[in-house]
């Protein structure tokens, strides 16, 4: 049950990122993306005849400021380092130690050439409802983590970085990199891609190492 609530609250976040990167982080007003949420869901229930007929226009294209794209960037990898501190602390397994120190040491100087990058180019971090979600949701799973027993936090990592990795590989592709505007994001959205993508193939590969060992025993 806990596993599959984690397994949610991750696919909720890609599916916000995935849509709403250039939406204001102050959109959702003060109930907050929960309540925004329950109502485009109610509003979703509701029967066909009882909605409006008139033509809706298409909503034209969203620009996306390339503040909010690296906003959502240096959120996901606080949460990365989140995670993995606590893996670094809490992990049995060697290869699962040094895979979250790995993940520390990428991720942080993954944010260091961020920073710098937006210094150079004079571009200001603008909040969105994504970088809120990935910020606020940071703490839950660090909790999530930390309620693991000791034989099966290894797993529950790894799980956890599979999931993350693949959804952060769907937003780049999906939104971040298409979106960027200053040529110099963009090769760095780039350059973090391939980071994803190792680190996704990397994490898959310990995911089932550990597997294979829980069958042997």
């Amino acid at each position: 049950m806990m596993r599959h609530h984690f397994r949610h609250r991750v696919a909720v976040i890609a599916a916000l990122a995935a849509s709403v990167v250039g939406g204001s982080a102050h959109a959702a007003g003060r109930g907050g993306y929960a309540q925004q949420q329950g109502a485009q869901i109610s509003q979703q229930q509701r029967p066909q005849q009882q909605r409006p007929q008139q033509a809706t226009p298409k909503r034209a294209h969203t620009q996306v400021s390339d503040g909010a794209i690296a906003g959502v960037v240096s959120a996901s990898n606080q949460l990365e380092i989140s995670m993995a501190t606590i893996a670094r602390k809490q992990a049995r397994s060697r290869e699962v130690k040094d895979f979250a120190c790995e993940m520390i040491e990428a991720h942080t100087q993954a944010e260091r050439r961020l920073s710098a990058l937006l210094r150079r180019h004079r571009i200001q971090v603008q909040p969105t409802r994504a970088s809120a979600m990935l910020v606020g949701h940071a703490p839950l799973f660090a909790a999530y983590l930390r309620r693991q027993p000791a034989q099966k936090f290894d797993q529950a990592f790894m799980n956890a970085q599979v999931m993350t990795h693949r959804y952060q590989l769907r937003m780049l592709d999906e939104q971040l990199i298409p979106k960027a505007k200053e040529p110099a994001l963009r090769q760095e959205l780039q350059r973090v891609r391939e980071q994803v993508v190792h680190h996704l193939e990397h994490a898959q590969a310990i995911q089932a190492n550990l597997a294979k060992q829980q069958q042997g025993r």
